[in-house]
């Protein structure tokens, strides 16, 4: 603390001094002379304030504000449901039981709410307008009356095909 006063006193030492002399040597401007140094004075403040000022706040980090704008990263960045479909999809192409019980799941959980809201067809009470609607490939997937394969362990659907699928719900 007493340093910065030294500091201070040091940095309007010299315009004290300036006006000292001047006031001796032009008595008759002492106004003039007046409002100049209160003016250097006043600026010496100002910049000394904002100086201090601006150390306050660079020593401190990222404020609130800066802190919310940064986005947080997931564990591996991806999303959960999107490796659950992609697993979905892997076993449903290898196994019978699997297109079965899982990828043919989602796809009719998928399927029944856009025919209902974009074609007004309940996939449950509707079938024949629902099988018009979504074409073969993807109705064989989705259809309500599915049963189970006999033998579990056959392949199961081939990527053509589901891809046909995808793209007739798409198309909804």
């Amino acid at each position: 603390m007493r340093r910065r006063l030294l500091l201070g006193l040091e940095a309007f030492g010299l315009p004290t001094l300036v006006f000292v002399i001047a006031l001796a040597l032009a008595p008759g401007r002492a106004a003039l002379i007046t409002h100049v140094y209160v003016v250097v004075v006043v600026g010496g403040i100002l910049v000394a304030i904002a100086l201090r000022l601006a150390a306050s706040l660079g020593t401190h980090g990222p404020q609130t504000f800066e802190r919310g704008l940064v986005r947080a990263a997931g564990p591996g960045g991806r999303v959960h449901q999107l490796e659950q479909l992609e697993r979905e999809v892997t076993l449903g192409s290898q196994s019978a039981w699997d297109l079965h019980s899982r990828l043919a799941r989602t796809l009719r959980e998928i399927a029944g709410p856009l025919l209902a809201t974009r074609r007004g067809i309940d996939l449950e009470r509707e079938p024949d307008r629902a099988a018009a609607a979504l074409g073969p490939d993807a109705w064989e997937l989705v259809r309500p009356d599915r049963t189970a394969p006999r033998n579990r362990h056959e392949p199961g659907i081939e990527l053509e095909r589901l891809d046909r699928a995808v793209a007739a719900l798409e198309a909804l």
